[in-house]
């Protein structure tokens, strides 16, 4: 009988060692887990810069294109030139410029940007966002996000 006993005891020895490591093991990749979902993954943002325009070609004050999938606005200023998105910061309707007023309009709700994008009337919360541009002899570049 004394073999009996060793044997059930090995038996409950190892048993409970496996489901042992099994939990623990289980357990932890629970941890690892729910550490991962506490930090997120952060990506950078990729910017690339894309040819837009000649300068000499550009004869209205603003400009209307698609750049990359966003829709921006292109000013000729007195010094240089200077890019806004179309979005509307409350909404995200497409803003329209106003030559006679010289300002963006939002038509959902009569959102007023001046000429620098600055929200100077009605809802919108913030100026318009804004894209560098880059002169390189008298090539125009706008510097965009990319996927």
């Amino acid at each position: 009988m004394g073999v009996i006993n060793d044997n059930i005891s090995r038996r409950r020895f190892l048993s409970s060692a496996f489901m042992t490591l099994g939990l623990g093991f289980g357990l932890g990749m629970l941890g690892l887990r729910f550490l991962q979902f506490l930090s997120p993954k952060i990506e950078k943002d990729r910017f690339e810069e894309i040819l837009v325009a000649s300068a000499s070609d550009l004869s209205d004050e603003v400009t209307s294109m698609e750049v990359a999938g966003s829709r921006i606005f292109l000013l000729k200023t007195d010094k240089d030139f200077v890019a806004f998105s179309r979005k509307c910061t409350d909404l995200g309707c497409l803003v329209s410029w106003d030559k006679s007023r010289q300002q963006f309009i939002c038509p959902c709700h009569q959102g007023v940007y001046d000429k620098d994008g600055k929200n100077i009337a009605g809802p919108p919360p913030r100026p318009l966002d804004r894209f560098a541009v880059t002169k390189k002899g008298e090539n125009l570049y706008i510097k965009v996000k990319t996927a």
